[in-house]
Parts: structure tokens; C-alpha cells; sequence
């Protein structure tokens, strides 16, 4: 909310617009929301924020609810996934940055800065970025999340063999993934 309207911006300069097209970007179970009803509903920064968490709840419990009629429990294993699946990938990205960053940093000794203090400064700053962005990700793909439902033949053949049971159950949550 904070990258739309600052919480210093007056009312008058709120542009609830593109606030809610990145909302609805998020999530499309907000498709309701109007610049009208936020005017309406919200008279600060701050009963703003309130609004849109609690649609944002209320969108995500509705969400938990369409998975877990499509199939119990998956709405769970689906969240653990991509947390997890977000977490490795960013990680790792993070390592490969804090290793230009020693690169880095080693320069910046001959400009009489003290190197370690360089290197944490920027290794926590990447850091801050990595968990920002990886709540932006789960939070993404958890609202876009569709599973898509297994034919009868295929579940058939994966009761004999468990193995392939497992290894086609982590390829198709990440194709919904991928797909949404």
C-alpha cells in the first residue's frame, strides 16, 4: 500500500485506482472494490490499511474455502509448498548477491570505509529485500493458486506405485503454480 499511497499523502491526493488495480492484480477475489467504496468506508491512512487487511483476510479465507471443497487438506500442503518453494529460490539468490557484494565491498577499503562494516550494512539491507519480496511472492501465488483436479485413470495408477504418487503430486502443484 505504502508503494500507491504514503501514509503522509492527504486524502484528496489518494490515487485509489491504481491502489486497487494492484490490489485486484494480487487478488482477483477483490474484484468489487471501487474508488466509491473506499472514499466511503475510509476517512485516513490508517482506516485504509484496516480495510484492505481485512477484505484481504476475508478473500483469503474465501480462497481456503474453494481449495478445501476441491479437496481437503490441499489448501495447507499448497501453502507449505510455496513458502518453501519461494524461500529456497530466493535464498539462493541472496547467497549469489551477498558474494558480488564481498566483491564489492573490497573497494570500497581504499575509499577509507571499513569493509565488514560495508558488508553487513549491505548484506542486511539485501536481506530486508529478500524477506519483502519473498512475502510478496507466497502471497501471490497463494491468492492465484488454482488446483487443478487429477482424472480418475491417473489416480487409479498411482495407488499401485507411491513413488510416481509423489513425484506427479509436486509436479502438478507446481504447474498450478506456474499456471497462475
Amino acid at each position: 500500500m505504502k508503494a500507491n499511497i504514503g501514509p503522509g499523502t492527504p486524502r484528496e491526493s489518494w490515487d485509489l485506482g491504481k491502489l486497487i488495480a494492484k490490489v485486484q492484480q494480487y487478488c482477483y477475489l477483490l474484484n468489487d472494490l471501487t474508488p466509491e467504496l473506499l472514499e466511503s468506508k475510509c476517512s485516513s491512512y490508517e482506516d485504509l490499511q484496516e480495510y484492505l487487511r481485512t477484505r484481504g483476510r476475508e478473500a483469503y479465507f474465501q480462497k481456503a474455502e474453494i481449495v478445501e471443497k476441491q479437496a481437503p487438506g490441499l489448501m495447507k500442503e499448497a501453502e507449505r509448498f510455496l513458502i518453501l518453494s519461494n524461500i529456497d529460490k530466493l535464498w539462493k539468490e541472496h547467497l549469489q548477491a551477498l558474494k558480488f557484494v564481498q566483491q564489492a565491498v573490497g573497494l570500497r577499503g581504499y575509499a577509507q570505509r571499513d569493509p565488514l562494516i560495508e558488508y553487513k550494512l549491505e548484506g542486511y539491507n539485501l536481506f530486508l529485500d529478500m524477506m519483502a519480496q519473498i512475502r510478496r511472492n507466497v502471497i501471490y501465488s497463494v491468492y492465484q493458486f488454482k488446483p487443478v483436479m487429477k482424472k480418475q485413470e491417473e489416480e487409479s495408477s498411482e495407488k499401485k506405485d507411491p513413488k510416481k504418487n509423489l513425484q506427479k503430486g509436486a509436479k502438478k502443484l507446481g504447474a498450478a503454480q506456474a499456471a497462475s
